[in-house]
């Protein structure tokens, strides 16, 4: 599985330090964008993602909850971000700005809240490279996985098998020792992980542990890291 580490979960006061603990094990960076409408909350900005950008090869993902995601789209790509996701709550056409996000040079990625059937994304499988379903409520941190999480991922592999598109599918929220193996064996090809990782007396290792699983191994294939304090 692939892991993109939240930077919300960092040492904001050591952000250096810490993308230089694990950038060379993990798949890329996740920025969350709030702008205190879309979620009660302010968190990052175009110029944290351009530090960043010159700071790190490694690829970075913006998840703009945002209320007008289309203008973000712009400032966050000329910021250097690799993908761009959206949730499709605030796009007035989510087509469209899913294909201004390709059209601006970067991956575009769909988000899918708890209340959102797994299903509605199947219509957006050709326009979004990226599938990042929420495993808990936006804006927040701390909370555990939603029971319904992996079923969730079933289904869209499923309907990923029976499209000609095949995007990849990571879960945001939730993402805990005992919750990671479920999602594999679910078939999420990968997951966001903060606290998990950056909680970790060795975050290095943590994230090697998350590279071994294989989408849709059953939980007979996971270490015994993923059983050891089982409720990390």
């Amino acid at each position: 599985m692939e892991a993109f580490v939240s930077l919300w979960s960092a040492d904001l006061l050591a952000l250096g330090e810490e993308v230089r603990r694990v950038e060379d094990r993990a798949a890329g960076f996740h920025i969350d964008v709030f702008d205190g409408h879309n979620v009660p909350e302010l968190l990052f900005g175009p110029d944290l993602v351009e530090a960043l950008r010159a700071f790190t090869a490694a690829r970075i993902e913006v998840h703009l909850n945002v209320t007008d995601p289309g203008y973000w789209a712009g400032r966050f790509a000329a910021a250097g971000a690799d993908i761009i996701t959206v949730q499709s709550g605030p796009c007035d056409d989510v087509a469209a700005v899913l294909a201004q996000i390709r059209a601006l040079g970067c991956e575009p990625g769909l988000g899918i809240e708890l209340h959102e059937p797994a299903s509605s994304a199947a219509t957006f499988f050709g326009l979004a490279t990226r599938l990042l379903l929420l495993g808990t409520p936006i804006g927040v941190r701390g909370r555990q996985l939603d029971p319904a999480a992996p079923a969730r991922v079933a289904d869209l592999v499923r309907l990923r098998e029976r499209s000609p598109h095949h995007p990849t599918i990571v879960v945001d929220g939730g993402v805990r020792r005992h919750t990671v193996p479920l999602l594999a064996a679910a078939g999420a090809d990968g997951v966001i992980p903060g606290s998990l990782v950056y909680g970790a007396d060795d975050p290095a290792a943590v994230l090697g542990e998350i590279a071994a699983l294989a989408p849709g191994s059953g939980p007979g294939a996971t270490s015994a890291f993923w059983s050891t304090g089982a409720r990390a």
